[in-house]
Parts: structure tokens; C-alpha cells; sequence
């Protein structure tokens, strides 16, 4: 019976993300803001279902936005960091909080220098907005300390609030 109320809420958390990102790409100026949202799922999944469920449901929720999103740009970010981002963390996070935030930084720089040579120079997206400058890399890493910072938040808050008022802490 646990195992399947896990799929059922895997499969609610994978819907969620995809309408999400939908959602981000039809409103282009949302597609930073979809992806943020859409790593409330997968911590959800990472907290709640644990072992392999995150990894199927950042894949399945990745491969449909490809496929569904008109604006390729929000899944290839989802895919390449923003999707796989909150089940690292769970992982650095158990480390010294200074290799930790070295990890999370040269994770969301990978995925930044990958999104940015994949989006111009492979996929040859029509102009992202990215180029290979300074000042886009430092304000995608300023916005990604304020990103981790408030997942941090958003995390506390559901375990210690939302979670015990859902009563969800023995369901799976």
C-alpha cells in the first residue's frame, strides 16, 4: 500500500512540475520564477519519498516539459540545474557548510556554463538572453545564494509547519 501512495504522489509532483514550467514558458518573463517553484516539488519528493522517487521525477518532469514547452530555454534550465538542484542539496548539505556551499556554487556554475553554451551554440535557441559575460554570471550567482536561502525557508517551513498540519510525516 506505501509503495503505491509514493507513485501516486510522484506522479501528482511530476504533474505539478510540468504545469509549472508550462505556465513559465507561455509567460516568458515567469520562466525563471516556474523553474524556482518547480524545485518546491522535487523537495517534496526529496523529504517525502526519498531513494530513487526524486531522481524519476526530475526525470520524468524534465523530459515532458522538453517535450511539451514551447519555450525549450525553461526545460533545458529545469533539466540542467533547477530540477536537479534540490536533491544535491540534500546531499552537500550534510557536509562541512564551506565545502557545501563550494559544492552548490560549482554546481549551479556547471549548470550556468552549460545552459549558456547548449541554449547558443548547440541548440542554436533564438536570443536567451545569455552571453557569455561577467555581470550575467554574477547576478546568476547572486540570485542563486537567494535562491538556496530561501529553499532553505521554504524547507524548514514545510517540515515544521505544513507537514505536521497535513499529518503526512508517517503516510509513506
Amino acid at each position: 500500500m506505501k509503495q503505491s501512495k509514493k507513485i501516486a504522489l510522484g506522479s501528482m509532483l511530476s504533474a505539478l512540475g510540468v504545469i509549472t514550467l508550462l505556465a513559465g514558458s507561455f509567460i516568458e518573463v515567469l520562466d525563471l520564477t516556474a523553474i524556482v517553484f518547480s524545485m518546491i516539488f522535487i523537495i517534496i519528493a526529496v523529504i517525502e519519498l526519498g531513494g530513487a522517487f526524486p531522481w524519476v521525477i526530475y526525470a520524468v518532469t524534465g523530459t515532458l516539459a522538453l517535450l511539451l514547452c514551447p519555450l525549450k530555454i525553461v526545460a533545458l534550465e529545469y533539466i540542467l540545474f533547477g530540477g536537479i538542484y534540490p536533491i544535491f542539496k540534500e546531499i552537500f548539505e550534510r557536509k562541512h557548510y564551506i565545502i557545501a556551499w563550494t559544492l552548490k556554487l560549482s554546481l549551479f556554475n556547471t549548470g550556468l556554463l552549460l545552459i549558456i553554451l547548449l541554449s547558443e551554440y548547440i541548440l542554436h535557441l533564438p536570443d536567451t538572453g545569455f552571453a557569455f559575460r561577467v555581470p550575467i554570471i554574477l547576478f546568476g550567482n547572486l540570485f542563486f545564494i537567494i535562491v538556496d536561502l530561501a529553499l532553505t525557508r521554504i524547507i524548514t517551513f514545510y517540515i515544521m509547519v505544513i507537514r505536521k498540519k497535513l499529518k503526512l510525516k508517517n503516510l509513506f
